[in-house]
């Protein structure tokens, strides 16, 4: 993990057994004389007599630090996933890499993906975010801000706001009962914040996130959580209080990650996420954050092996069971809101360990 550019989170053993209970880690390597140059984790469910799935999330590693990365090396991997899991292993084989859409490297591993027989899946929109160059000095990172958030950066820093920061649980619990304040305040349900504190407090010192906290007259009122493993760190969460609103302390607490994150060597910060059309204010806020000429990135999306009949039914089946729950939960929440006015490599090495070693 801690040998590649592009590893995260979501690739981590503790995320996998933490966030995702129920289904058994699995764990694929490439070697080239005798060093890995690609690797991935997957969440695997099995269901006796009819089969089951895999997944990737995240996935595959494929840029070993202090080397250029080959794209030979994540088509290599991707043929020996599906070799290991949808062929021999009888598995439905799901991937959501982490690759950029567009010329050069989308258009390569399309191109991977192609040749593999790997299908483009429709079940979950391609990801889309804005991230921020830090290769830049802060200076002229400050001077790319739009204006907007200039504005709301000075007015936060001219606010009286105590900040702290840290690794420490209790600053990344804090954070979560904002998370909460802030999904009751806007009427919508997003993921458990506090299954990600779990798996914080069970990842090694070395890759365990980062948390900034804003307080006002004593009272935590904004907060965002931050990761960092290889040169691009991930907004985890981030949250605001009704009254951090008015003194804009979600911009000083953003500013104050990303200057962690440049200040501990990483390249890029991706902030996470954002869906101009479901959530506007959102993505004005990042835009303005990542700064002058920065455009949306959007990502390949999800592909899939579908692998034995019996398999790809039992996935398809659940998911559009899900689809169904999810459909109806988001419905229930408005109504609330409303309601309350709210190159080939040497070999692949596949395991299923019962351990982290």
């Amino acid at each position: 993990m801690n040998g590649f550019d592009d590893a995260n989170i979501f690739q981590t053993w503790d995320f996998g057994r933490i966030a995702h209970p129920g289904r058994d880690l699995s764990h694929i390597v490439l070697r080239r004389d005798g060093q890995p140059v690609a690797a991935a984790q997957l969440l695997v469910r099995r269901v006796p007599g009819i089969g089951g799935i895999a997944l990737v999330m995240w996935g595959p590693l494929w840029r070993p630090k202090g080397r250029q990365a080959d794209p030979a090396d994540f088509l290599a991997i991707m043929e020996a996933m599906k070799a290991e899991y949808s062929v021999r292993r009888g598995l439905f084989l799901r991937v959501l890499p982490r690759v950029e859409d567009g010329a050069g490297e989308g258009a390569r591993a399309l191109s991977a993906m192609e040749a593999l027989g790997m299908r483009h899946s429709d079940a979950k929109a391609p990801y889309r975010t804005f991230i921020m160059d830090l290769t830049r000095d802060e200076a002229t990172i400050h001077k790319d801000l739009s204006r907007h958030w200039r504005r709301g950066l000075a007015k936060a820093e001219g606010a009286g706001l105590e900040i702290v920061e840290g690794s420490s649980p209790e600053i990344l619990d804090a954070i979560d009962d904002l998370f909460i304040q802030t999904q009751r305040r806007k009427g919508f349900r997003a993921f458990d914040s506090r299954t990600l504190t779990k798996v914080h407090r069970a990842l090694p010192d070395g890759m365990k996130m980062h948390a900034v906290m804003a307080s006002h007259n004593g009272e935590p009122v904004a907060g965002v959580v931050v990761s960092l493993l290889g040169d691009t760190a991930l907004m985890q969460n981030s949250a605001t209080a009704e009254a951090g609103l008015p003194l804009n302390a979600a911009f000083l607490v953003h500013w104050k990650a990303m200057q962690w994150v440049k200040a501990n060597g990483g390249k890029r910060y991706d902030l996470h996420g954002v869906n101009a059309q479901a959530n506007p204010g959102v993505h004005l806020f990042k835009r303005g954050f990542a700064g002058k000429g920065e455009e949306e990135r959007v990502f390949i999306g999800t592909f899939e092996a579908p692998g034995p009949m019996l398999s790809r039914l039992l996935v398809e089946g659940g998911q559009t069971v899900r689809t169904l729950a999810a459909t109806c939960t988001a419905q229930a929440s408005q109504m609330m809101a409303m309601a309350m006015n709210k190159g080939p490599a040497e070999r692949a090495d596949a395991s299923t360990p019962s351990n982290p070693a």
